[in-house]
This record gives C-alpha cells, sequence and structure tokens, in this order.
C-alpha cells in the first residue's frame, strides 16, 4: 500500500505541475503576441498565468520535498550518526506532516466562505485558485508521512 500511495503521489505533483507550468507557459506567449505583434492585448491571460504559477508554487514544493531538494542546514545532520539521523528524521517530517495537515480544515473552510467569488476577468471560482494551498499542503504530508514511515522501518530494522 505505501508503494502506491507514493506513485500515486508522485503522478499527481507532476502531471498538475507540468499542465499548471505548460498552461502557464502558453498563456503568457499568447499574451506576448497579442500585446506587442498584434498590439491587441488580452486582458485574461495573466490573470490565468497567476493562478497556473500559484499551483506551480505548491506543487513544486511538493516535488522539492519528494526529492528531498529543499532548503536544509545539513551540517550538523550529517555529523549525527545514522541512527540519530533516522530518528529525527522520523520526528521532524511527522511534526511537519501534523502543521500541514492542520491548516488544511481552516484552508477548506475559507474556501467554502469565499470560493463562489468568481475572479475578475476569467469568472472563475475563487475556490479554484485558493484550491492549491489545501492540495499543496495535503500532498505534502502525504510525501512526509511516507518518508516519515520508511525512515522509521529502518530505525526499527525492518527495510521496507
Amino acid at each position: 500500500m505505501k508503494k502506491s500511495a507514493e506513485e500515486l503521489a508522485g503522478i499527481m505533483e507532476t502531471w498538475l505541475g507540468a499542465v499548471a507550468f505548460i498552461s502557464m507557459f502558453f498563456a503568457i506567449v499568447l499574451q506576448v503576441l497579442f500585446r506587442y505583434v498584434l498590439g491587441d492585448p488580452l486582458v485574461w491571460p495573466f490573470e490565468f498565468s497567476v493562478y497556473c504559477y500559484i499551483y506551480v508554487i505548491y506543487i513544486g514544493a511538493v516535488m522539492a520535498a519528494r526529492r528531498q531538494t529543499h532548503v536544509a542546514f545539513g551540517l550538523i545532520f550529517e555529523s549525527l550518526p545514522e541512527r540519530t539521523r533516522l530518528a529525527l528524521s522520523v520526528i521532524t517530517n511527522l511534526f511537519i506532516c501534523v502543521i500541514f495537515l492542520a491548516t488544511i480544515p481552516s484552508s477548506m473552510a475559507y474556501i467554502k466562505m469565499v470560493g463562489g467569488v468568481p475572479s475578475t476577468s476569467l469568472a472563475i471560482p475563487w475556490g479554484v485558485v485558493l484550491a492549491a494551498f489545501p492540495l499543496g499542503m495535503g500532498l505534502m504530508a502525504l510525501t512526509l508521512g511516507l518518508r516519515a514511515y520508511r525512515d522509521a522501518m529502518f530505525f526499527i530494522g525492518r527495510r521496507g
């Protein structure tokens, strides 16, 4: 089950991130084309590209966590014994996982409150835009929870 959840999270983050980034890219290209080549700028591509960028940020944060490429202070951590590093990794990943999960109910309540308000030029409900936050936090919690589980298995001697 752990492997399938990890694979599902990887597929979701890859596809969502790719779709958001490609959509943002084409919206910017379209805006540049209409503004500077045709001399008739469009209103909606800027708004759309900003919304895509919001998704890219949160999905990118999940990808960085999965690949362990986020900012970290490794000098002290790497000098610790392996079992201490594993224990510390389990504790910190679970702590951060709990914090991320704790943000979801409040953000969902906020989305419920303002989610139906349409955006300025595209009339997209704000809930679609704001959903990037709980989606990113949920995927990040899943990623860190799976890493904590894996590290805990190594710590107790299982190679699961």
